[in-house]
């Protein structure tokens, strides 16, 4: 009897490509000697039960069909009750689940099993689907917990509080422009952005106090060039904030972070620290800073991620370092 594997793959907003995964999916099947019959794709969040495209696909499966995915919170991010009732849905069909990044998964797609090891197998991945399906929710309330945290701290202080301000660039920059240089000639001696000069100028305005003596990060012995995406979401059907969002998102990418805007809603950001703890404080700053900006204005980032240009590595948001 063949079998049918039928690919999920899911964005959480219109703006990503849900269709991202399918070459990875493309690649494991033919690894693995199978065919994908069809693909159901949609830009849902996972933290829904009601997604049409995930209720299709299990309408049309049958008993032994193979739900491939990429990714455990490509299925759910689901709170318990929901992640229970998916999980009855899918049971009642006998569907298999085969997730790319569980390879015990991958003996579903085996035909040579025999009935005991199936069972055994079965109950395993149960387990492990459980578990991971926690962790994925889990990370989901820890950035919605984080978002809350920045925007209590905000209200608390009274106003929105940026990064650390690098005074030796910013006195750099201010001196150049008393000297005569011209806004173009600044960025091209600082390596800066028309924003930074424009912050650096608001800044200085705003304080005659002396600034203390700072490590210029031009001195500083590491740097990494990263590439950062962040979706966008409203937080309810009645909110309508992401674009401002995006805009402030750009702006503190470009004016604060000397970061530039790309497509897609990715931005390139060169961090240049002294150790690791220095670079997590940075990236975990940066990640405060969206958080709250998206929440001061009743939005949502999910699945926000930060990679690095040279090994394509990850960034393990709240362990810290890449993977």
């Amino acid at each position: 009897m063949p079998m049918f594997v039928r690919a999920y793959l899911r964005a959480s907003t219109s703006e990503q490509d849900a269709q991202r995964a399918r070459d990875m999916l493309d690649r494991f099947a033919l690894e693995h000697k199978v065919i994908i019959c069809n693909y159901y794709a949609e830009n849902e969040s996972g933290t829904r039960l009601d997604r049409p495209e995930l209720f299709r696909l299990i309408k049309d499966s049958r008993p032994g069909d193979v739900l491939l995915i990429e990714d455990v919170d490509r299925l759910s991010r689901l709170a318990g009750d929901d992640w229970n009732t998916l999980k009855k849905m899918i049971a009642r069909k006998d569907i298999r689940v085969v997730a790319v990044n569980v390879p015990t998964t991958w003996l579903h797609l085996s035909p040579r099993l025999a009935d005991f090891d199936n069972r055994m197998f079965s109950a395993i991945n149960d387990m492990l689907l459980d578990m991971l399906a926690a962790v994925a929710r889990r990370d989901y309330e820890q950035r919605r917990e984080r978002q809350k945290q920045g925007i209590a701290r905000a209200k608390v202080e009274g106003k929105y509080q940026g990064r650390r301000v690098n005074k030796v660039r910013h006195d750099a920059i201010n001196r150049l422009l008393a000297s005569g240089s011209s806004w173009s000639q600044v960025q091209k001696i600082i390596g800066c952005s028309r924003g930074t000069i424009s912050r650096a100028i608001k800044l200085s305005a705003s304080s005659a106090l002396p600034s203390p003596s700072l490590q210029s990060e031009s001195t500083l012995p590491f740097s990494v060039t990263t590439t950062l995406w962040v979706p966008v979401q409203n937080g309810s059907k009645f909110t309508r904030g992401k674009k401002k969002v995006r805009e402030d998102i750009a702006w503190l990418v470009e004016c604060d972070y000397d970061g530039k805007v790309l497509d897609n809603n990715e931005y390139s950001l060169i961090f240049t620290y002294s150790d690791e703890a220095d670079l997590k404080e940075q990236i975990d700053e940066l990640f405060d800073e969206i958080y709250r900006t998206a929440e001061i204005r009743n939005c949502v980032v999910d699945d926000m991620a930060l990679t690095n240009d040279a090994t394509n590595q990850g960034w393990k948001e709240y362990d810290g370092g890449w993977q």
